[in-house]
């Protein structure tokens, strides 16, 4: 992952994290590309208890445009994937993955 990549990550992280409403000890944030189009999930893990309808309060579309952005910035290096996930455990390190 270049730096410019490296920032975009960020920033998803950031949405993410903070928008959800009543916190988490970790998440996993995936989403799926396809022409003009995103696919997201969000499974939040609270005092051991794993929820995929967690409340949320982030910009869907800030999300999907820096989403859009990091895929174009791969397919430019001939990276074209299809699917990203971003999972974090708090106190631990952002780890993001990216099958093609």
């Amino acid at each position: 992952m270049v730096d410019e990549d490296f920032e975009l990550v960020k920033q998803i992280f950031t949405i993410v994290e903070s928008g959800i409403v009543h916190g988490c000890d970790a998440f996993i944030y995936k989403v799926e590309m396809g022409p003009g189009c995103m696919e997201s999930e969000l499974s939040v893990q609270n005092n051991g208890v794993v929820v995929n309808d967690a409340e949320t309060d982030f910009d869907g579309f800030a999300l999907f445009e820096l989403a859009t952005q990091l895929r174009e910035n791969a397919v430019r290096r001939g990276e074209d994937w299809r699917f990203f996930a971003m999972s974090y455990i708090r106190g631990g390190e952002v780890k993001s993955n990216f099958k093609y």
